[in-house]
């Protein structure tokens, strides 16, 4: 069974119906079991899920609903591996700025910190919706 990191993008299209994205997440969901590839996620983007959905939320005036979706957030990743990359951090910090200007800044900087951490984790694939990880060598991103 293969490994591959989730990212934040494919969480929240995965959970908000109302995400553009929501019909393609489910699809790659379908195809990620199918391959029965084993899901991980960093702790950079658990950070990231509990943050957007946050901004979602108030975005719509839907604030009151954020404890009850960050218990829902909270269950869901009770069970899974979750790497921590920001240990990688005082070690990767150069390499992650170097990253980012090859990539003239369309990978931000903890996109390019996953990918780093990724490498070193020997995890060679990522599930999600953004392409600018398309420009890493040494990442396969799973579509549908």
């Amino acid at each position: 069974m293969s490994k591959a990191l989730v990212d934040t993008n494919f969480v929240i299209a995965l959970m908000d119906s109302k995400d553009q994205h929501h019909e393609e997440a489910i699809r790659i969901l379908s195809k990620v079991k199918a391959d029965e590839t084993e899901l991980v996620y960093m702790d950079c983007v658990v950070n990231e899920i509990y943050s957007v959905m946050a901004r979602k939320l108030i975005g719509r005036k839907m604030s009151s609903k954020f404890p009850e979706i960050a218990d829902e957030i909270s269950a869901a990743l009770s069970n899974v591996e979750v790497i921590n990359a920001y240990r990688y951090l005082p070690k990767f910090h150069p390499k992650v700025v170097d990253l980012m200007k090859q990539t003239e800044g369309r990978l931000n900087y903890h996109d390019t910190l996953i990918a780093l951490s990724l490498r070193e984790e020997r995890i060679n694939g990522i599930v999600s919706l953004d392409s600018d990880f398309d420009e890493v060598e040494w990442l396969e991103r799973i579509t549908n």
